[in-house]
């Protein structure tokens, strides 16, 4: 009995102090600002996709992995909250939601390399970033990346202080959620594991001249290894970025080869390291990645689109890129959203450059080449600023931290603190209400560099007259909807559940309640308009106008304080017609 309430002390003590209990009172906070109006915003363009491919797995349709969809971590995740919630915009939403909240408790278990008022600043700024906190009531999956890769580092230092193998493990299931659920995963990994290759480098290369001898390695080494060997094969259609190699589509074999030399590569390089907890690392890495990219194993063929066709589709898309920004694009989003972390992230950057010990320094390595592998991947957007916000809190936090813990030279003890809270006293209120603004207006002005491929308010309206209008007609969910074709991907999950007429070119004659119609096909559906009312214009998709490109800093300041812009939101309209006599 004694040993038991020994342990129970034990254990109970650190769950009673302050420190505990202020990052629960912010995770409260945090997870109401992330659940609060949760469905008030209109459901952006790529949210529709995945919010109707997740409600399509729950109504009983297979999923076959799709990379132009991302992984397949959020559309089982989402269905899940279905089958426990039902389908809406709220639970279409809540697990970014969820993640959003958790991202905030982390910093906790970073307390020992941060400093305890730097990983709370972490916590605070996390809470409170208005990329972060809008990407996470967004049914995207920027959010579960930065979860999954702040988890990772976790682990990695964790690892690192402590040598438990569990680290080892949780890490190998971080990274492997990470490679099912969006292709970011591939840079971020790549950053982590050339940081542990120059850290680890030269012992590494003193073992393999003594007859590969990988047995008890430093804790840098050890993580390298299992992250390394565990997502090498996954880098295996990198090959095609090698001068003379290109294998086109149909070579399977070729694929195949490449990919079993490298994971040959990989179980060699395990085994001979520690074959035990390698093989655990590995179980648990590749149960997880068959488990989702084969659909459960009910599609096989996932397993050589989540291995090969992910980075294939994304070469592609570099080659390609569909969205393209001016290299000032991403310190410029910063500079209006997380302008707080870029102030003393630059501060802290330079500080720990000079003087700052082996975590500090990671940070600063992370936010730079963050940066700037970003920048080359091809396609820049608002989402992907979050992969970079990530470490650039964390450094800022710890220098925060550091600012305010004291011990500080001469003159400068009383200095820095004081210029610190100065600065926060000043920049985080204005930080704050930039995230709020960012989150919770749910109309289109002030225009908001975030928004990308949007849905206007507008949009939101009309999906709530069509639901008012089922609601009185009597007729509920049998109320018919026909919908013109280019509209399919905008509209296919807000009435998924109404009696749906899709209008092709070759059909042109609706005979639904509602008509929703792309205005370049008004004049062919002009003769079959006759049983609707007068139609109503509305606007639907909505663009960031992208006054930047050719306006210097002026445009940016001015929009950075008020939010203006030369220019509207570029947009495209849709026509709603109701048929005559519907209520």
């Amino acid at each position: 009995m004694e040993r038991v309430k020994a342990w129970a002390v034990r254990w109970a003590r650190p769950l009673l102090n302050w420190e505990v209990a202020a990052y629960v009172f912010l995770a409260v906070v945090a997870l109401g600002m992330h659940l609060w109006a949760l469905d008030a915003r209109a459901f952006q363009y790529d949210e529709t996709l995945h919010a109707f491919y997740s409600w399509k797995l729950y109504t009983g349709e297979s999923y076959q992995h799709s990379p132009m969809m991302h992984g397949p971590f959020q559309f089982y995740g989402t269905a899940a909250l279905f089958h426990l919630f039902g389908d809406s915009d709220v639970t279409a939403r809540l697990l970014p939601a969820l993640f959003g909240t958790a991202l905030v408790a982390l910093p906790y278990l970073l307390r020992r390399q941060m400093g305890r008022w730097g990983a709370m600043a972490a916590a605070v700024l996390l809470a409170f970033s208005p990329t972060l906190l809008y990407f996470g009531r967004f049914a995207r999956n920027d959010i579960y990346i930065v979860f999954w890769t702040l988890l990772l580092v976790v682990c990695l230092w964790r690892y690192i202080d402590e040598g438990k193998s569990r680290y080892l493990y949780i890490g190998a299931a971080a990274l492997s959620l990470s490679f099912c659920t969006k292709e970011v995963s591939w840079i971020t990994t790549g950053i982590i594991g050339l940081f542990l290759l120059i850290w680890a480098g030269r012992e590494l290369v003193g073992r393999v001249r003594r007859r590969v001898d990988l047995k008890a390695l430093s804790p840098p080494a050890d993580y390298l290894i299992v992250v390394g060997t565990l997502s090498l094969p996954l880098f295996a259609a990198f090959c095609q970025l090698i001068p003379g190699v290109d294998i086109d589509g149909g070579a399977v074999w070729q694929k195949a080869l490449v990919v079993g030399i490298l994971f040959a590569v990989s179980l060699a390089v395990g085994l001979r390291w520690d074959w035990r907890r390698w093989s655990i690392a590995a179980v648990i890495f590749y149960g997880i990645f068959c488990l989702f990219y084969s659909s459960f194993f009910s599609n096989v063929d996932g397993l050589a689109s989540g291995i090969w066709g992910s980075v294939d589709y994304w070469l592609a898309n570099r080659d390609a890129p569909r969205i393209v920004q001016p290299l000032f694009y991403y310190p410029m989003v910063l500079a209006t959203y997380e302008f707080l972390p870029l102030l003393f992230g630059l501060v802290g950057g330079v500080y720990y450059a000079i003087k700052g010990d082996a975590f500090s320094r990671f940070l600063v390595y992370w936010a730079a080449m963050a940066l700037i592998l970003q920048v080359w991947s091809g396609e820049n957007t608002a989402w992907l600023s979050v992969h970079i916000a990530l470490p650039l809190i964390l450094l800022a936090a710890m220098f925060i931290g550091r600012a305010l813990a004291g011990g500080w030279p001469g003159r400068w003890a009383r200095v820095v603190p004081a210029a610190v809270v100065l600065a926060l006293a000043v920049v985080f209120p204005f930080s704050v209400h930039v995230a709020l603004q960012a989150s919770y207006n749910v109309s289109d002005e002030p225009p908001q560099m975030l928004v990308y491929a949007g849905m206007s308010h507008e949009m939101r309206q009309v999906v709530d007259q069509i639901e008012g209008l089922a609601a009185d007609s009597g007729k509920g969910t049998g109320l018919r909807i026909s919908v013109d074709n280019p509209l399919y991907w905008d509209w296919a999950w807000h009435i998924r559940d109404y009696d749906v007429q899709w209008l092709y070119a070759t059909d042109l004659v609706p005979d639904g309640d509602v008509l929703l119609l792309a205005p370049e096909n008004e004049a062919a559906f002009e003769p079959h308009l006759g049983g609707y009312g007068e139609g109503q214009h509305f606007h639907e998709r909505i663009w960031f106008p992208e006054e930047y490109r050719d306006h210097g800093i002026g445009w940016w300041w001015r929009y950075f304080l008020s939010k203006e812009t030369e220019g509207p939101y570029w947009s495209s309209e849709s026509i709603v017609y109701v048929a005559q006599g519907v209520p």
